[in-house]
């Protein structure tokens, strides 16, 4: 069994997404396409058997359902824990995505990440860059902080937020080069116990 002396995170785009059938969500909070779903078996197949020690979704459900497509092809069925931070850039304001209790319907061990939103001394945005930068920050100091080194955490989100994720974990600005994220494309950044910083691997 390979072990890795490092904290891996696995940055993870959405499956393929409708936005004409929204239901009772806002209309930045899409549905998953036929092909979406197929993608979400695809990738649950291609990580089941990665050592993953934490799954952390942005509560749009897109992102929310892909994440669930590996969760599912797991055998222990692990938590699957719910950040807003995680939502698209530019969402409609005031709208922080589905809640615990909707999203439970879908995959049933989930929880809400209460860590970082919903105190009362932080709230945040999603549409200037300073914001984007700031929830990033948070995003990665939370993960840091609450895994070491030889674990490997799963981040589902979607292509503008990860735009600045994975920058900021990389000790870089955002949108100081771009990367290219399709559906379901998956980019690992290692942090190593010498201080150094590597992007392992892009959509592969």
């Amino acid at each position: 069994m390979i072990t890795h002396d490092t904290l891996r995170i696995l940055f993870i785009r959405h499956a393929e997404t409708d936005y004409g059938d929204i239901g009772d969500r806002d209309n930045c909070d899409g549905e998953l396409t036929a092909k979406g779903e197929e993608q979400c078996d695809i990738l649950g197949e291609k990580l089941k058997n990665e050592k993953i020690d934490g799954f952390i979704s942005s509560s749009l459900l897109r992102a929310f359902k892909t994440a669930t497509g590996v969760c599912r092809a797991i055998e222990d069925k692990p938590v699957l824990e719910i950040c807003p931070e995680l939502i698209e850039c530019g969402c409609t304001p005031g709208y922080f995505g589905c809640g615990e209790e909707y999203l439970r319907r879908y995959y049933g061990n989930t929880k809400m990440c209460e860590s970082l939103f919903g105190t009362e001394e932080y709230s945040f945005g999603c549409e200037a860059f300073e914001d984007n930068v700031e929830r990033a920050k948070r995003v990665i100091d939370y993960i840091k902080n609450r895994f070491t080194f030889g674990e490997t955490v799963a981040v589902f989100s979607h292509h503008g937020m990860l735009e600045y994720l994975i920058p900021t974990a990389l000790g870089v600005k955002p949108h100081v080069f771009r990367f290219s994220l399709e559906n379901i494309s998956v980019t690992c950044v290692e942090f190593c116990r010498d201080g150094n910083v590597v992007l392992t691997y892009v959509n592969k």
